[in-house]
This record gives structure tokens, sequence and C-alpha cells, in this order.
């Protein structure tokens, strides 16, 4: 007996959980890198960038919730989301785990580390915002 494939999309591994793949998968130059010593720059802006991130997902969960519209990537939706981030891109949540990748980049001044949160980014496009547009 063959699985079959999952019934949200293409990918199987929904976008917080690639998220934590994203975030483990700096752990080694983080290591390497250790004690960290981001710049103030570095700081502020990684902290700004996982604040603005997590309240990003937030806000958008809260806003799913309210319209009774599914958060699972590829669920029903019977309303269309249109206020609130989702004024300013049609993907916020996607946009905020981006921005907690980047955050956490900058957070620990191991900057190489940013090639992940593109990698990160391209793929979510590929697996989820193509496939959604559709």
């Amino acid at each position: 007996m063959t699985p079959s494939a999952p019934a949200y999309g293409r990918s199987s591994v929904l976008p917080p959980r690639a998220l934590l793949v994203a975030l483990v998968a700096q752990l080694p130059l983080i290591a390497r890198h250790w004690p960290l010593s981001p710049s103030l720059l570095q700081a502020i802006a990684g902290t700004t960038l996982v604040g603005i991130g997590a309240a990003l997902n937030v806000w958008s969960a809260r806003l799913f919730e309210q319209k009774a519209v599914g958060i699972r990537p590829f669920s029903p939706a019977t309303t269309l989301v249109e206020s609130g981030p989702f004024a300013l891109s049609r993907h916020p949540m996607y946009v905020g785990l981006v921005a907690l990748s980047v955050g956490v980049s900058l957070l620990t001044s191991v900057l190489a580390n940013l090639w992940i949160s593109v990698a990160f980014a391209i793929w979510l496009h590929h697996a989820y915002v193509l496939p959604e547009e559709r």
C-alpha cells in the first residue's frame, strides 16, 4: 500500500515546521562562531524583525479565526481576508516566518546564515505561494 499525497498541497512539511528546520540549520555556524557578538545595529534589526515576524503571524492568525478561515495552507476558504496585514501582503504569515528567520540570523551575528532565510523564502514561494494562487 502506497501512502497518498498530502491533502493540503505538494509539501508535507507545513511552514512553521519548515521554519524550525531553517532555524536548526543555522545551529552549526552559530556554534562555530560562539560566543556570539552582534553589533548594536544587528541586535536592534534582529530584534525588530523577530518582533515583526511574530506579530504578523499572531495578527494574521487572529484575523483568520475572526473570519472563520482555516489557517492551514490549502484549507477551504469561504472568505477572503483583506484587512490588517492582508491589506499589504497576500501572504503575511509567510513574510512573518521569513522575517523571524532573518531576525535570528542578525541577532546571532552569523550573517552567513542569511542564505538559509533566502532558501526558506524560495521554498515557501514554490511550495505554498504559487500553488495557493492557482
